[in-house]
């Protein structure tokens, strides 16, 4: 799973295959440890390509749903150090300790839409309408929590101590969606 579930790495499989949600969560349940969990769930035409390459699909727990996609979870706790170092969770992630036991994170939106330029080979238009149509109702969500989110360019939570931002992949392959430099927040760690 480690080339399927992070953020970049999924990007770039987007224009092989739909029917794919993906979901990461990082909490900060103290000021000097993180705990992030990634989950895809795949429909079996993506999975049957994804595991096609002979790498495991999954490195965390994996099951199948009433609707027979492949779901699967990782989770991962450390420091913030060990969190940031770790290449499922770490890539485009930046995590910068702020006065008051604050944390500025981001997770970086730019490389995104860079990679997803539209095809120019004959067929291309044919090619993207097919895949905006396999990527409807499908996204990449992220969310940041802790004990409060004090700024954030994300939705915050009603309760004020999560952040979210969401990618739907039909409109991030139509580029029609504009995405901020970075999703981000200002954490207060804690529970």
């Amino acid at each position: 799973m480690r080339k399927a579930l992070t953020l970049l790495s999924l990007l770039v499989v987007v224009p092989l295959a739909g029917c794919f949600d993906a979901e990461m969560s990082l909490n900060f349940p103290d000021e000097n440890s993180a705990e992030a969990t990634m989950k895809m769930v795949a429909s079996a035409d993506f999975y049957a390509m994804a595991s096609s390459s002979g790498e495991e699909f999954c490195e965390g727990e994996e099951s199948v749903d009433d609707a027979g996609n492949h779901v699967c979870i990782e989770t991962v706790s450390g420091t913030i150090d060990e969190i940031v170092a770790d290449p499922d969770v770490g890539e485009g992630l930046t995590i910068e300790r702020r006065d008051g036991g604050l944390l500025y994170v981001a997770f970086d939106l730019g490389d995104i839409t860079e990679d997803l330029a539209p095809p120019e080979e004959e067929g291309a238009e044919e090619m993207m309408a097919m895949m905006m149509e396999a990527f409807a109702g499908h996204s990449i969500r992220m969310e940041l929590s802790g004990a409060e989110i004090l700024e954030t360019n994300g939705t915050l939570s009603d309760d004020g101590k999560s952040a979210s931002f969401e990618i739907p992949l039909d409109q991030l392959l139509a580029q029609t969606m504009q995405l901020p430099e970075s999703f981000n927040a200002l954490v207060r760690p804690g529970s």
